[in-house]
């Protein structure tokens, strides 16, 4: 039986809604009606924040303006930060336990509002449903019925947030995305910009991704800053042609997930991060059910470790039928299979391969890979698309919801001169010829792979500096962690010093080994008031000092 999707948003992001207000609009009505009474309004408002006035008034005190509390300001917080509700101190301030990550932490103050005109959870979201399409002053950007029925009965439990890579004492950060409201029988494919505000380049060395169910997958690109600024923040739309093309021309492939799972790179191994680039989160999801309403929401926990780490530089990328131009590809309607075949070379290149995996829609049949002898005739199959996706056995069909992922143990070498060959079958029984899309609508014929040209064989040595040496979160509500490494069998000293440069603590002292190592330090446990400290780690006697912020805890 076909199935038929209905798209939630229109491509120019706004909904078809029933209420004539703006989104902006509708998000006034509700801090003048809750927020303005006793707090926000007068001639000293509540944090100096005057909620009351005309939607412009409001709008130009909320959007990209400092908060007047210091933590929020020292966290890098706006009042309201466009595409950001994790960022933004208002969104923090009215959350109420709507996403438990965004909480206030005690040193932000009180809820709002702190009275009984508390806020219901379907207006909290709406305020979080305008943030994260952009916080704009006019358009609609949320469909109110979808949300409404989702918070009255008709609502799939949203995916729940996996613990932040900081909260596991590890460094690195984590990725949102959503939620976005997906109504019965829907479909979408969304991007967005993620900055995730790195003040060094960092290397990659594992990724865990969460998704939702009925995720057709979760894409991770990096984007360039100009890139970043041509898209903005607020999602864009997949089957978008303009998308697609500012897509191919600003951002690069790093990783892709078709499930929930952990992306753990071989040893000695890492995507290079730089600071100077953004990166674009892709979400495409089918909702399957004829009468719930699903919150889409994913994310991607990324650890790394500090760039100079001497790993091997792991690369990403994709081959799509038709090179540069995968509009080539058409799946004519005669009701028979249909073999499209290319060849995918790289002159006076050597890789070595640790995975690959394909994708097609739903036309696809079948999947292969083959190296490519020199004369350009087909070698050994290193892939068959019928494996299940961990590639453990053959499950006698392809399935393009969750295809096969081939990893290499050791790494595949391939001569790029020769290269590799794609063979992709598909069956159209359809009236109508189907060609390349992003979304379901459409077909596609690419091979996703990750790659080293050198294999790895251990960390290189690292000098010692501040780079080696990192402290997070910074400030810190309570605790924080010390990541830090050794080349060899030096000898270590790591000691906490207070703002007048007296010792507080020695951590430890001794010789903890070649490679990386993080320690926990507990504010609470180690009686810390809030203040300005400074971390010195001594290795053969050479200091490097990282200065840490405590706040009110």
């Amino acid at each position: 039986m076909k199935r038929v999707y209905s798209f939630v948003i229109v491509l120019c992001l706004c909904y078809m809604n029933t209420q004539s207000q703006s989104t902006f609009e509708q998000v006034h009505a509700i801090f003048q009606a809750k927020c303005t009474g006793a707090c926000h309004a007068g001639a000293q408002p509540s944090g100096n924040l005057d909620l009351s006035g005309t939607t412009t008034q409001v709008y130009n005190r909320l959007v990209n303006v400092d908060p007047t509390n210091p933590a929020a300001l020292n966290s890098g917080y706006k009042r309201i930060t466009p595409g950001y509700p994790f960022r933004s101190s208002l969104m923090r301030k009215i959350n109420h336990g709507l996403d438990p990550q965004n909480d206030l932490t005690q040193a932000e103050g009180n809820n709002m509002p702190n009275n009984s005109d508390t806020l219901k959870k379907e207006e909290i979201e709406l305020v979080r449903q305008w943030i994260i399409f952009g916080a704009k002053d006019t358009g609609i950007t949320y469909n109110a019925n979808l949300i409404h029925d989702y918070y009255n009965g008709l609502g799939v439990e949203e995916n729940t947030a996996p613990l932040t890579p900081a909260q596991e004492g590890k460094e690195g950060y984590q990725v949102k995305f959503g939620p976005i409201f997906l109504q019965p029988l829907g479909e979408f494919e969304f991007l967005q910009v993620y900055n995730p505000n790195l003040s060094a380049d960092v290397e990659i060395t594992e990724m865990h991704a969460k998704l939702p169910p009925n995720a057709h997958h979760f894409v991770m690109r990096s984007v360039t800053q100009a890139g970043a600024n041509v898209m903005g923040v607020a999602p864009l739309v997949g089957s978008n042609f303009n998308t697609q093309i500012l897509v191919y021309q600003y951002t690069k492939f790093i990783g892709i997930w078709q499930f929930t799972d952990d992306l753990v790179l071989p040893a000695g191994t890492a995507h290079f991060q730089d600071s100077a680039e953004a990166l674009m989160v892709n979400l495409h999801m089918h909702n399957y059910s004829g009468s719930q309403i699903l919150a889409c929401s994913a994310y991607l926990n990324v650890y790394t470790q500090p760039a100079g780490s001497g790993a091997v530089e792991m690369k990403s990328d994709l081959s799509t039928y038709g090179g540069t131009n995968p509009f080539l590809l058409q799946i004519p309607p005669t009701g028979l299979r249909d073999t499209l075949s290319y060849n995918y070379t790289v002159p006076g290149e050597t890789r070595y391969y640790w995975n690959i995996q394909s994708h097609t829609h739903q036309w696809g049949k079948s999947f292969n890979m083959f190296k490519r002898n020199s004369d350009g005739s087909r070698g050994a199959q290193f892939y068959d698309g019928n494996y299940n996706e961990n590639y453990t056995f053959n499950q006698g069909y392809y399935d393009y919801t969750h295809p096969a992922v081939e990893t290499f143990d050791p790494l595949m070498e391939i001569d790029m001169n020769n290269g590799l060959i794609f063979e992709a079958s598909y069956l159209n029984n359809g009236p109508n010829t189907v060609s390349f899309a992003l979304t379901t609508e459409g077909e596609m014929f690419v091979t996703y792979f990750q790659y080293t040209n050198e294999l790895p064989t251990a960390i290189n040595k690292v000098v010692a500096d501040n780079s080696a040496l990192q402290v997070y979160p910074n400030p810190s509500n309570g605790s924080f962690n010390l990541s830090y490494n050794i080349v060899g069998d030096d000898v270590v000293s790591i000691a906490l010093y207070n703002n007048i440069g007296a010792m507080v603590k020695t951590i430890y002292t001794g010789t903890p080994g070649w490679g990386k190592h993080n320690l926990h330090i507990d504010a609470n446990e180690e009686n810390l008031s809030a203040g300005i400290y400074y971390i010195h780690l001594i290795v053969n006697g050479s200091a490097t000092i990282k200065k840490v912020i405590v706040m009110n805890r």
